[in-house]
């Protein structure tokens, strides 16, 4: 796996997250995306592997953001474990978004951004799990929240 060569601690919801994050922050520097993973900037299977991400999203956005959303496991998995990816794929987003525009308050936003940023964060500190209904209810919140963030600070 991509993350696992490159010597990152981080899983795959969570990296995805990182980036997404990054991307709704205005980030287009492969450079900072690296950093934000925790990877050497000469780790070429990462540089392409987040290329073709980058790439993805900018062609989700196109199409009405649908691919915006968190990157969780599959609807086979149990309920707990993607209520965990999906707070690890939060608290991913919230630190890649805050590395990019770390030097801007929340308040610096229009309210449905900050309302939108405050309800991430609020996700990604939840210690418990949520049902399959729930969970559901939370990822279609996610994708519309997210491409609301997009659009609204990184266009």
């Amino acid at each position: 796996m991509m993350l696992e060569r490159a010597d990152i601690a981080l899983g795959v919801s969570e990296a995805h997250g990182v980036v997404i994050g990054l991307l709704c922050a205005g980030a287009t520097d492969d450079n900072k995306t690296v950093a934000a993973l925790g990877a050497g900037e000469s780790d070429g299977d990462l540089r392409d592997g987040l290329e073709i991400i980058r790439q993805g999203v900018i062609e989700d956005v196109a199409e009405a953001g649908l691919g915006l959303g968190p990157l969780l496991p599959d609807d086979d998995s149990s309920a707990v474990i993607r209520s965990r990816a999906l707070i690890d794929w939060c608290r991913g987003f919230v630190t890649g978004f805050s590395l990019y525009d770390y030097d801007r308050e929340v308040r610096d936003y229009p309210e449905i951004v900050t309302e939108a940023l405050t309800d991430i964060g609020g996700i990604a500190e939840a210690s418990g799990t949520a049902g399959e209904s729930d969970l559901s209810e939370l990822v279609e919140y996610l994708r519309v929240a997210t491409q609301l963030i997009y659009d609204e600070v990184a266009k």
